[in-house]
C-alpha cells in the first residue's frame, strides 16, 4: 500500500519516538512533533546545534563521535548513542540516538530516529545495584550458599561455602548435592525439587558432610530461580550444630528445673496483667494447705491472703519493680493457710514481658516457704544471745581459773621457774616468790636473766655444757641435784623437777621448773609431804573450777550449736588430762615405803576392764608372784595398756611375758623408732597431738621408785616391748 506525502507527515507526527534529519555537517534540518514531548522544547525552522547544546557534558564527546560515524561511515548500517540530555524543565533525561549511515538523498540528509530511555537506563541502573547487592551478599554471607541445577550439579558456591567443607571452588563446583549431603538419597531430592514452582521456598535439616568424613547438621533452605538456560536452585545452609547443641542443654536445664521445682516444693505463678488471671502450680496451694482446683486463678486469691500488716509492703514493692526502678520484686510476708494460721513466704518475681509502649504485660515468680526458717531464726537469735551471755560467763570464770593459777604459782611450796630458750640458753621468763626469796633477790630483778647465773659453777656446768638444757628442752628432769647461790653467796642445794614448755604447735620454747630445797636432809620429807599438800591444792583449787566450767559448757550445748563450744570442750580435756598427769609426776616419783605379794596376771586383768580396750588382745604368757606397791602398779600398767591401744589401734595384742628377773609388756603396733627410744619416758614426750606425754615418764617414775630398771626395745612382731628387771619376786 501506497501513502500520500501528507498521510507520512500525520505518521510521523503521531510517533512516540521524535524524529530528526540531519546534515552531514551536524545541522539539524527537521525535528518531528514528538521531539517536543521528549524535550519540552519548541521546533523551530532555524534548529541548529540546538541537540548538541544540551546535551550531557559527560557525554558530549561520545554524541559527536557518533555522529561523525554516522556521517563518514561507508557501510549500510545503524550508529546509536545513549546520552543524558537536559529536558526544558532542567531536569536530565536519557536518550536514544539511532540513525541509518545510508543519506537518505530525497530529503536531503540522514534520519535519527530518538527515544526516552530515562526508564530504561533507571531499570538497568537498579538492576546494576540489585546484582552487585546480591554478589556481595552472596559471597559475604554467614551462611553458605550454593548454586544448583535441576539434575543436582553444583554451578556456583560462596566463601563460606567453601570454607566450610576446607575446599576451593573449583573443586566443590561439579559435584553433585548429595555427595555432601548425607542424610537424603538422590530420589528424595528430586521429589522436594519436582514439588517446586518458581519463586517456592522449602525448609528442611539434614546433615553435610565434608571431604575428610567431618558430618555436621544444617538448616537448609532452598529456594527454585529462573534463569535463560533452566531453572536453578539456591540453597541457603547453616551449621546448627551449636543451635542443636543448646536445644539439648535447654532441654537438659528444663527437666532440672522441673525437677527442682518439685523437689524443692517451690510455688510457681504466671501472672497475666491484662487480664489479672494467674496461673498457679500444685505446689503454691498445697504450701498453704490447699488443692490446686480450690483456689480462683486471679490475682486476688493471693492478694487476700496477705496478712494486713504486710499488703502495704508488699504493694510497694510490686509497685516499684513494675514501674522498672528494681530488677525484680522480692518481699517476705505472710500469708493464711487453709486452716487459718499466718506461714512466712519468701515471693519473688519478674516482669517478663513489656508492650510496646513499656507497659508490663506478663510477669512470673516463686513462692518459697521459709516458716521454718524464721522460726529457727527466731530460735537462733535467742540461742545466740544465749550462748554469748554464756560465753561471757566462761570467759570470766576462765579469768578466774587464770588468777587462781596465778596465785597456786606464787604461792606454791617449792620454787617454781618459767624459762625460754635463747640461743641454747635458758632465760627466765618468770618465778614465783619461793624462788626469789630464797636466792634473796626480788622477782623482777630475776625476770629476763640468764638461768645458770643462780647455778653455782658445777650445776650451771651440767646445766649448759654438759647439754643439761638440751636435755631439759627434749625430755624432762626428775630429781636432778642442781646448787643455788643466794644473793649472800650460800648455797643452796635442790632437786630438780624440770618438764619441757611447748607452743601450740608443739615446739619447745623452753622449760617449767620446780626446785625442792634439800640443804638440810631432815626437811627432805617435810618437803614431800608439802609437795603432796600442793598437789592436794592444786587437785583442790584448779579442779573445782574447771568443774564448773565443764558444767556452764553443757547447759551451753543444751541451749544451742556452736562449734566453738567444741573448742572449749577439747580446751577443758586438755586441762583436766593435765592436771591429772601433774599430779600423778609428783606423787609418783616418792619411794616406794612398803610392798606386797600381788598377782601379775590378777592385777594386768584388773587393769584391762579399766582402760578403754575396744577389740584389743590380752595375752598373759607368765603368771608371776612380785613384790609391789599393788596401786602404783596399776597405775603403771593402765598407762602400758592405755599407750599401746592409743598407738597400736583398737586391735592390737598385748602380751605380758616373763623374764629372769622380772616381767615384760609388749605390744604387736607400730613400735617405737630408733631414734626416739632414748626420748619415750622423758616428760612431755608423745607422738599423739591430743596427748600430754606424761604416760611413759609416770611409769618411769613407778619403776623406778620400786627401784626397778626399765627400758624400750622392739617386739617380736615389730611393736613396743618394754622390759622390767631388778623385780623382787614373793618366795613361793
Amino acid at each position: 500500500m501506497e501513502l500520500t506525502q501528507k498521510q507520512y507527515q500525520e505518521l510521523v507526527r503521531n510517533l512516540a519516538d521524535g524524529v530528526l534529519i540531519v546534515t552531514e555537517p551536524g545541522d539539524i534540518l527537521y525535528e518531528s512533533p514528538s521531539i517536543r514531548r521528549l524535550t519540552g522544547y519548541e521546533p523551530g525552522d532555524d534548529v541548529g546545534e540546538r541537540l548538541f547544546e544540551h546535551v550531557h557534558p559527560d557525554d558530549h564527546e561520545d554524541v559527536r563521535a557518533a555522529f561523525t560515524d554516522l556521517f563518514e561511515s561507508a557501510d549500510d548500517g545503524i550508529v546509536t548513542a545513549d546520552f543524558r540530555f537536559r529536558h526544558a524543565d532542567g531536569s536530565w533525561i536519557w536518550l536514544e540516538a539511532r540513525g541509518r549511515t545510508q543519506r537518505a538523498t530525497t530529503i536531503g540528509g540522514y534520519i535519527v530516529r530518538v527515544s526516552d530511555v530515562t526508564e530504561a537506563k533507571a531499570r538497568e541502573d537498579r538492576l546494576e545495584r540489585t546484582t552487585a547487592r546480591f554478589e556481595t551478599l552472596f559471597e559475604n554471607s554467614p551462611d553458605m550458599i550454593d548454586i544448583h541445577t535441576t539434575d543436582g550439579t553444583i554451578v556456583d558456591v560462596n566463601r563460606q561455602f567453601c570454607e566450610a567443607f576446607d575446599q576451593p571452588k573449583d573443586e566443590l563446583v561439579g559435584q553433585k548435592v548429595w555427595e555432601i549431603d548425607r542424610e537424603i538419597n538422590p530420589e528424595e531430592l528430586r521429589e522436594i525439587w519436582s514439588r517446586m514452582d518458581v519463586g517456592d521456598r522449602t525448609e528442611i535439616e539434614t546433615t553435610f558432610e565434608t571431604a575428610d568424613g567431618t558430618r555436621f547438621p544444617v538448616e537448609v533452605h532452598l529456594t527454585r530461580l529462573p534463569v535463560n538456560d533452566g531453572d536453578r536452585f539456591m540453597v541457603i545452609s547453616r551449621d546448627i550444630t551449636e543451635r542443636k547443641q543448646r536445644l539439648r542443654e535447654i532441654r537438659t536445664l528444663k527437666n532440672r528445673l522441673e525437677l527442682a521445682v518439685e523437689g524443692a516444693t517451690l510455688g510457681v505463678w504466671d501472672w497475666d496483667m491484662r487480664t489479672d488471671a494467674v496461673e498457679f502450680n500444685d505446689q503454691w496451694a498445697e504450701m498453704l494447705g490447699y488443692d490446686l482446683d480450690d483456689l480462683e486463678p486471679h490475682v486476688e486469691t493471693w492478694e487476700s491472703r496477705v496478712h494486713p500488716d504486710d499488703i502495704d509492703d508488699v504493694r510497694d514493692a510490686l509497685a516499684a519493680h513494675l514501674r522498672g526502678n528494681t530488677d525484680h520484686y522480692e518481699t517476705t510476708h505472710r500469708m493464711r493457710t487453709a486452716d487459718g494460721e499466718w506461714k512466712w513466704i519468701r515471693d519473688l518475681g519478674r516482669v517478663v514481658d513489656r508492650d510496646a509502649d513499656g507497659e508490663p504485660v506478663r510477669a512470673v515468680g516463686i513462692h518459697l516457704d521459709i516458716d521454718d526458717s524464721k522460726r529457727y531464726q527466731r530460735e537462733l537469735e535467742r540461742k545466740t544471745e544465749e550462748l554469748k551471755r554464756k560465753t561471757e560467763e566462761l570467759e570470766d570464770l576462765t579469768t578466774r581459773l587464770e588468777e587462781q593459777y596465778r596465785t597456786l604459782f606464787e604461792e606454791a611450796p617449792v620454787m617454781a621457774v618459767v624459762t625460754r630458750a635463747e640461743n641454747g640458753r635458758p632465760i627466765i621468763e618468770d618465778c614465783n616468790n619461793q624462788f626469789a626469796d630464797t636466792l634473796g633477790v626480788e622477782p623482777d630483778a630475776l625476770v629476763g636473766t640468764d638461768l645458770a647465773e643462780c647455778y653455782t659453777t658445777d650445776s650451771e656446768r651440767a646445766l649448759i655444757d654438759d647439754g643439761g638444757y638440751e636435755d631439759a628442752l627434749n625430755g624432762a628432769f626428775t630429781n636432778e641435784s642442781r646448787d643455788l647461790v643466794a644473793a649472800d653467796g650460800d648455797v643452796i642445794e635442790t632437786r630438780l623437777r624440770a618438764v619441757p614448755r611447748k607452743d601450740a604447735d608443739g615446739e619447745v620454747t623452753g622449760t617449767l621448773a620446780m626446785y625442792i630445797d634439800v640443804t638440810e636432809r631432815e626437811t627432805v620429807k617435810r618437803a614431800n609431804e608439802r609437795l603432796e599438800e600442793f598437789a592436794s591444792i592444786v587437785s583442790h583449787d584448779l579442779r573445782n573450777p574447771l568443774n564448773v566450767a565443764t558444767g556452764h559448757l553443757e547447759l551451753a550445748r543444751e541451749e544451742c550449736e556452736s562449734p566453738h563450744l567444741d573448742a572449749v570442750e577439747r580446751a577443758h580435756g586438755r586441762m583436766e588430762t593435765l592436771i591429772e598427769d601433774l599430779l600423778t609426776l609428783a606423787r609418783q616419783g616418792e619411794a616406794v615405803a612398803e610392798t606386797d605379794a600381788v598377782d601379775l596376771a590378777a592385777v594386768v586383768e584388773a587393769c584391762w576392764q579399766t582402760v578403754a580396750t575396744s577389740d584389743a588382745e590380752l595375752v598373759i604368757a607368765d603368771d608371776r608372784t612380785v613384790m609391789a606397791d599393788e596401786k602404783r602398779l596399776k597405775q603403771l600398767f593402765e598407762n602400758l595398756i592405755r599407750n599401746a591401744v592409743e598407738h597400736g589401734g583398737e586391735t592390737v595384742t598385748v602380751t605380758i611375758g616373763g623374764l629372769e628377773d622380772g616381767f615384760s609388756v609388749e605390744d604387736d603396733g607400730p613400735g617405737i623408732p630408733d631414734d626416739d627410744a632414748a626420748a619415750v619416758f622423758e616428760a612431755g614426750y608423745s607422738t599423739n597431738a591430743e596427748g600430754t606425754g606424761f604416760g611413759l615418764s609416770i611409769v618411769q617414775r613407778i619403776a623406778e621408785a620400786h627401784g626397778w630398771d626399765v627400758t624400750v626395745t622392739n617386739g617380736a612382731d615389730g611393736g613396743a616391748r618394754f622390759e622390767f628387771t631388778g623385780v623382787e619376786f614373793a618366795a613361793e
